[in-house]
């Protein structure tokens, strides 16, 4: 009676050690899984500028510095504050002047003597830059209504600024839409300042329609822009989040080193770029971030941005066991570039064949020293699971884009007129943030788009040399100023 007490117990015994054995495997198993769930959070919280697409303007400040250590640094520098010595000086230019005021001394600085009918020796001249007090001109125009012989009363024709029976001219709407629109001042302090230099009330509600006016008489500039930047042998594409209330939306970028587009669209994908009308049917070649729906565009040639790459690079050397071949990847991009850069200074539209036969090999020995390092592929398309860590899973994404995307990554070794990297479009945008900054988010659809057209507008006269008050005056007279019909150029 007692064995089968015991082989009882025993069974019951081993059930129970499976049952643990089971436990510890699960246990096990979670706790890696929530390991490389830390590393994963820990790596989207090391993210900066510096290895990932973040902007600077997201990068974590540092601790502050106490006086004696800022003191002390500054003496390690060995440079004193201010201009350096031997440093050539620099000051405003002397103009032709307006007007000159001659002033003469009352009497001598030694003995007092008066100096009325004294000899002129010398002069000693200074010359103040300055502009006068703001005042507005107001113009009357008067309009004569004639009688003709047959009856019929003629009345004459108002100039294009005499729009309603009191208004602001055209150097008044230029000067709004800069400070608006280039200046990035709020709607409610732009009205202050006007209001405080015009002498007069300006509502915020006429400068947001100014805003819609200046759009609407832009249409034929943006259908230029778009042929010009359909007709471009190179354009660069990128787009960035903004608000319209609550509402995320994205403002799209089409540029050049001479053009620039800008269109806000409340989609950021494939969708967004049919919209707008110049990608689809593209045929030159199209630089960008890499990202997926830039894809779709099976007729364009695509070149990657080299600088997105590096700092994708440097993400991944920050784990040592990468570390090797990333720095290796980032130099030989970097020797890449400066060949590309000497070629094309020399007039070569691309590298010689040794150079680049030389690139392209060092290229994949660099990509088989990575997929060597690595667990068999595919990793799981789930994250955390299947015995893949987190640095593990970027390393392969990484090296997988490097080793597919060849032709991309390397389209400035192959055609050398294509930069290395897409900061035209990045610039472009950039006012785009600072303006959210600064003004604040957008309240429609329709202000943020005509935000974008006038930013187009102006950014494009910019780059060919226009004065841009100059060319908002020009928008509010005569029509807005085109660009020459040049369809070349990054």
């Amino acid at each position: 009676m007692v064995i089968p007490s015991l082989r009882a117990q025993l069974d019951e015994a081993l059930n129970l050690i499976a049952q643990l054995q089971a436990d510890v495997e699960r246990l096990v198993a979670d706790n890696n899984n929530l390991r490389d769930r830390v590393a994963h959070l820990e790596a989207e919280l090391a993210k900066n500028s510096q290895n990932s697409s973040k902007p600077p303007s997201g990068d974590p400040m540092g601790p502050r510095q106490s006086r004696a250590a800022r003191r002390a640094q500054a003496r390690e520098a060995a440079r004193r504050q201010g201009k350096q010595p031997g440093a050539p000086g620099a000051n405003l230019a002397r103009r032709t002047p307006d007007a000159v005021i001659e002033h003469r001394p009352v009497c001598c600085a030694d003995c007092g003597a008066d100096l009325l009918d004294a000899e002129i020796v010398g002069h000693v001249r200074r010359q103040v830059i300055d502009v006068p007090p703001v005042r507005v001109t107001v113009v009357d125009h008067v309009a004569q209504r004639r009688r003709c012989r047959c009856g019929t009363i003629t009345t004459a024709t108002f100039p294009p600024e005499a729009r309603a029976p009191v208004c602001w001219g055209p150097e008044v709407r230029a000067l709004a839409l800069y400070l608006l629109d280039r200046q990035h001042l709020p709607v409610e302090r732009c009205a202050e300042l006007l209001a405080e230099l015009l002498d007069a009330p300006v509502s915020t509600g006429w400068l947001c329609q100014l805003q819609l006016e200046a759009a609407g008489k832009l249409a034929p500039f943006i259908t230029e822009i778009k042929d010009q930047l359909d007709r471009a042998p190179v354009v660069h594409a990128d787009e960035t989040g903004t608000r319209i209330g609550v509402t995320k939306h994205w403002v799209h970028t089409l540029s050049t080193r001479l053009l620039t587009l800008l269109v806000v669209h409340p989609k950021r994908g494939v969708e967004a770029m049919v919209d707008i009308g110049v990608l689809p049917g593209y045929t030159g070649t199209v630089v960008h971030d890499g990202w997926a729906p830039y894809q779709v565009m099976a007729d364009a040639i695509h070149a990657q941005c080299g600088a997105h790459l590096i700092r994708h690079l440097h993400a991944i050397a920050e784990t040592p066991a990468f570390a090797g071949w990333a720095n290796d990847m980032v130099e030989l991009l970097l020797e890449a570039k400066t060949a590309a850069d000497t070629a094309l200074a020399a007039g070569y539209h691309d590298l010689d064949a040794d150079t680049a036969d030389h690139i392209e090999t060092r290229y994949h020995q660099i990509l088989d020293t990575a997929f060597g390092l690595l667990p068999p592929g595919p990793p799981p398309r789930r994250r955390h699971q299947g015995g893949w860590n987190v640095a593990q899973r970027a390393a392969w994404n990484l090296a997988v884009r490097f080793r597919d995307d060849i032709n991309q990554v390397l389209r400035f070794v192959d055609d050398t007129t294509v930069p290395f990297t897409n900061n035209i479009a990045e610039t472009s945008l950039r006012m785009v943030k600072l303006h959210d900054k600064i003004s604040g988010t957008f309240r429609s659809e329709t202000g943020a788009q005509s935000f974008a057209t006038v930013r187009s507008y102006i950014q494009t006269a910019a780059a060919h040399g226009v004065n841009r008050l100059e060319a908002l005056h020009q928008l509010f007279t005569t029509g807005p100023w085109l660009p020459p019909n040049y369809a070349g150029g990054t």
